[in-house]
């Protein structure tokens, strides 16, 4: 499955355009409920749906630099879209009125760069050393942890849709992981400790 996103320009526009799509869609997603029981408005709130994006991300880079930089490509083309959409639709649509939101563009994009430097040294889990296991416990123990928040803590309308996301996301990368861990110990440890400290820590 690696491989598939190169260090091309062709390669880096196609993620920076499915970046831009994933932000329309999310942007759009505001017209939904807040109150239905999916909570599909609520979709681009939940780092879930963040971190199941830039692990697919990594597991098909080519490289540690193909990794990071198609990780920011999504990201920024995410936040590009999804504020510059909220500012053309805020013209005459009162949903989305209040302009451009320099700010919180600002600040996504800047976390843009950290998932980028994240996506970079996930990529070193195809190393074969026992570390391969901690990173691959990274995804599978926060995408469990926000889960049980959903479950447990969070004070809002029903989110099925990111609870069934998260659960099946936590699941389908601990079972993919678990076939290619050289040390399976370190991964189920890793994933239950990393589970457990994003769930006390995480300001959910």
């Amino acid at each position: 499955m690696s491989g598939v996103l190169t260090g091309s320009a062709k390669s880096y526009a196609c993620v920076f355009g499915v970046g831009i799509l994933v932000g329309c869609v999310c942007r759009l997603a505001d017209f939904c409920s807040y109150e239905t029981l999916w909570g599909f408005a609520s979709i681009q709130t939940m780092v879930g749906f963040w971190i199941i994006s830039n692990t697919v991300i990594v597991l098909l880079s080519s490289s540690n630099a193909c990794a990071g930089i198609s990780s920011f490509l999504y990201m920024f083309g995410m936040t590009l879209s999804f504020y510059g959409l909220q500012a053309a639709l805020g013209t005459f649509v009162p949903l989305f009125s209040g302009g451009f939101r320099a700010s919180l563009f600002v600040m996504f994009s800047v976390l843009s760069v950290f998932c980028a430097i994240v996506a970079s040294v996930l990529y070193f889990w195809n190393k074969d050393n026992a570390f391969s296991s901690v990173l691959y416990a990274l995804p599978v123990g926060a995408l469990a942890a926000e889960a049980v928040a959903i479950m447990t803590t969070l004070e809002m309308p029903a989110c099925l849709f990111q609870l069934s996301m998260d659960i099946a996301g936590s699941v389908g990368f601990f079972v993919l992981f678990y076939g290619r861990s050289k040390n399976r110990p370190v991964l189920i440890l890793s994933s239950i400790a990393i589970a457990l400290l994003c769930y006390v820590f995480f300001p959910w």
